[in-house]
């Protein structure tokens, strides 16, 4: 059977408006640019597996800390964009999990990310900035307070003594003084060499 003509015509201009569809859709694709920059590398510093020592002030700055060891895993999620961070411990004998992710945020040009754990039912916020000078990476964070229930805004600084270790500490704001805050928590990372 023959196609007429105009039938024989139109099949040949739908099949090249497909075929120049496709071409436009994959050149799109290939000139997005990526959104992986410069800050996403401080992020790839942590990946990987590192042994914790935990300390905690749970009674005051002045007390001595609780200390437990603990394990953190760090991965970059597929596309280079956020960090995965999964930490496992215990806190004053009891078993601890605690699960983050960080990232980049170009409109805000702050680093950001969340935090939920095993101790909390409440998510915790956060966003901050990066100083190469001191190799600190600065967020302030909101939550609640699990046994209040009131909004909480904490401090943490992560510093990195080299590739292979890096210290974080948290410091809750103190409800008396407006500005201060308190150091509640620090973690001394050492990375795991497999």
């Amino acid at each position: 059977m023959r196609l007429k003509p105009l039938a024989a015509l139109t099949s040949v201009a739908v099949l090249a408006l497909a075929v120049s569809w496709r071409a436009r859709a994959e050149e799109s694709v290939s000139a997005i640019p990526s959104p992986v920059t410069e800050h996403h590398d401080v992020l790839k510093r942590d990946v990987g597996v590192w042994d914790a020592e935990v300390k905690i002030w749970s009674q005051g700055p002045q007390a001595d800390p609780l200390t437990s060891p603990g394990v953190e895993t760090n991965r970059i999620m597929e596309g280079g964009l956020w960090l995965i961070s999964d930490f496992k411990g215990t806190v004053a004998g009891q078993s601890f999990e605690g699960h983050g992710q960080f990232g980049f945020d170009p409109i805000k040009q702050k680093y950001v990310g969340t935090w939920v754990d095993s101790m909390s039912p409440f998510l915790s916020t956060m966003q901050g900035t990066y100083d190469p000078s001191s190799q600190t990476m600065t967020m302030m964070s909101e939550g609640r307070d699990p046994q209040t229930r009131k909004t909480v805004k904490s401090k943490s600084e992560a510093r990195y003594v080299d590739d292979d270790h890096r210290t974080f500490t948290m410091s809750m704001a103190n409800p008396a003084i407006p500005g201060q805050f308190v150091k509640v928590m620090q973690i001394d990372y050492t990375r795991r060499r497999e």
